[in-house]
């Protein structure tokens, strides 16, 4: 356990937590929201330090991230907790239950992403942003050896704490679940506001982004809520924004039939309309997880499930930026 990060004191040994919007106000023996931030005698203690409670080295496109360092692998990890109550929550078991995973130190960290031989280290499969102390602490430690921090995100977290992983991190793909507020109130227990000013802030940091979007049955599937997510990318986080659009399954405490691919489809050709990277996961079709130049078409990349072949078509300059040979545009994508 180690004292937490942003948080101040109230009387009658109360404190409140301001690492993300929900500002807990948490009696002596109590947890937040996350369920793993808890009022210790007076003082916040993030119970989830140094405790994963999973590890895997993935595919970097799992995570998913298709334009940075395609074909690597990844160390990935994550913690108990999440600062959202999702019902469809594909990892509900690690994020909704309260876990105590067994404490390694940060040094034995780094050790094992090393011993990985892996481009660096992903904070994933929960809500990494409650992670907060263990990021900044293995983080530091990551870059000095020259690799890389990623962060699999729903971008839950207040400006000035994002500020500070943004020093460290690399590569952050955030989860826009949706456009509608009042769907971030009913299903995720959270506001939509503060995730799309934590993608601004990120872009404007200059750290790789991608975004993600679970098309949920019956939810978010209307055409005029995906032309308001790709309106927003396009305007406010630049077109060439790689977009995942992700088939949802009944999980957790929802039942809604999976997303039909006929509406998948019909996101995927709304986005591509603004958008020059736009991809669809979780279900086979057919060329829509390749990566194509946007400028002639050229294809630069293709997949079949986590099975990535770069063709010659996509080079690097002399400068190390990626191109398309055939008619030589400027591809944003970490080789």
């Amino acid at each position: 356990m180690k004292e937490a990060a942003y948080y101040s004191k109230l009387p009658d040994n109360r404190v409140q937590c301001t690492l993300c919007p929900h500002h807990c106000k948490i009696r002596a023996g109590r947890h937040g929201f996350c369920i793993t931030r808890e009022n210790i005698g007076g003082k916040l203690i993030a119970a989830n330090y140094c405790r994963p409670v999973s590890t895997a080295i993935d595919p970097i496109e799992k995570k998913p991230l298709f334009h940075f360092y395609p074909g690597s692998s990844i160390f990935s990890t994550g913690p108990n907790g999440c600062t959202f109550k999702c019902s469809f929550c594909q990892n509900h078991e690690i994020s909704q239950t309260r876990l105590h995973g067994r404490e390694i130190t940060a040094e034995r960290f780094v050790q094992m992403v090393e011993e990985s031989r892996t481009i660096g280290i992903a904070y994933t499969y929960s809500e990494p942003a409650i992670w907060f102390e263990t990021i900044m602490d293995i983080g530091v430690r990551i870059k000095k050896q020259g690799l890389k921090n990623v962060m699999v995100t729903n971008g839950y977290i207040e400006p000035s704490p994002l500020n500070d992983l943004l020093s460290i991190v690399d590569a952050m793909n955030i989860d826009i679940k949706s456009m509608n507020p009042s769907f971030y109130r009913r299903i995720c227990k959270g506001s939509l506001e503060p995730v799309l000013k934590a993608c601004e802030t990120v872009k404007k940091a200059g750290c790789h982004l991608e975004i993600t979007h679970l098309l949920v049955t019956g939810e978010n599937d209307d055409p005029k809520e995906t032309t308001a997510l790709v309106d927003f990318m396009a305007t406010h986080l630049g077109k060439e924004t790689p977009l995942h659009i992700s088939r949802y399954f009944p999980r957790y405490r929802m039942d809604h039939a999976p997303t039909p691919a006929s509406l998948l489809e019909r996101a995927w050709g709304i986005a591509h309309d603004r958008l020059d990277y736009v991809y669809v996961g979780n279900i086979a079709t057919g060329d829509k997880e390749n990566t194509f130049c946007p400028g002639c078409g050229e294809l630069l990349i293709s997949r079949h499930g986590y099975d990535m072949r770069r063709t010659a078509r996509l080079v690097i300059t002399s400068t190390g930026q990626p191109h398309c040979a055939n008619c030589n545009r400027s591809i944003p994508m970490i080789l």
